[in-house]
C-alpha cells in the first residue's frame, strides 16, 4: 500500500478526503473475498466481468430463494453482502484497475471504511454497502422494485469512467 492521501475542496468532490486503505484492512478484504470464493464455490478467474457474472448469479439466487449457505447462518445477510462485496471490488480491480480506498470528510470522519475507486478519484463504489442494499431489498429501480444490478453496474462502469463527473468521488451503485 502507498501513502496516498488527498484532500479536496467541498466544491470539487462529494467527500473531502480519500486515502489508501491500511494493510490490515486490505488483508481483511482479501480474507472476505477468499471466504466468498470458498463458500459459494466460485471458480478461479482473472476476468473481472466473469467474476461479476458469478456474483450476479449468486445474488439472483439469494433474492429468488431467500436462502444462502449455512456457513453464514450464525450471522445475517450482512456478512454475505460484505464478503460478496469484497469479491465484487476485486472484479472492479481486475476489469478496470480500480483501487481500494477509504473515503470521508477527514481521516477521523470516514464514511466508507473501504470502497473501490477509479485511480483518478472520479468514481467509487462501497461494494459491501452496495451488495447489502441489493440483498436486503433496498436497491430500488424506477419501477419501485428491488433490482439486482451487480452485472449492470459492472458493465456500465466501462462507459462511465470515460466521462468526467461533476465532482470527484462520485458514488456509483
Amino acid at each position: 500500500m502507498s501513502d496516498y492521501q488527498k484532500y479536496y475542496n467541498e466544491d470539487e468532490a462529494y467527500f473531502r478526503y480519500v486515502e489508501e486503505i491500511s494493510d490490515e484492512t486490505y488483508q481483511q478484504i482479501i480474507d472476505g473475498a477468499r471466504s466468498a470464493i470458498s463458500v459459494f464455490g466460485i471458480p478461479e478467474t482473472n476476468d473481472g466481468r466473469e467474476l461479476a457474472e458469478y456474483i450476479n448469479k449468486i445474488v439472483e439466487n439469494i433474492l429468488e430463494t431467500g436462502e444462502y449457505p449455512k456457513e453464514y447462518y450464525d450471522n445475517d445477510i450482512t456478512l454475505v453482502a460484505v464478503e460478496l462485496g469484497c469479491l465484487y471490488g476485486f472484479a472492479l480491480d481486475m476489469g478496470y484497475g480500480w483501487r481500494w480506498r477509504m473515503v470521508g470528510n477527514s481521516p477521523d470522519d470516514i464514511d466508507y471504511s473501504w470502497a473501490i475507486g477509479s485511480t483518478d478519484d472520479n468514481w467509487f463504489c462501497p461494494c459491501g454497502v452496495y451488495l447489502n442494499k441489493i440483498l436486503t431489498g433496498q436497491n430500488y429501480g424506477i419501477d419501485g422494485k428491488n433490482d439486482n444490478t451487480v452485472l449492470l453496474l459492472y458493465n456500465m462502469i466501462g462507459e462511465t469512467i470515460k466521462t468526467t463527473p461533476e465532482k470527484k468521488l462520485t458514488l456509483l451503485w
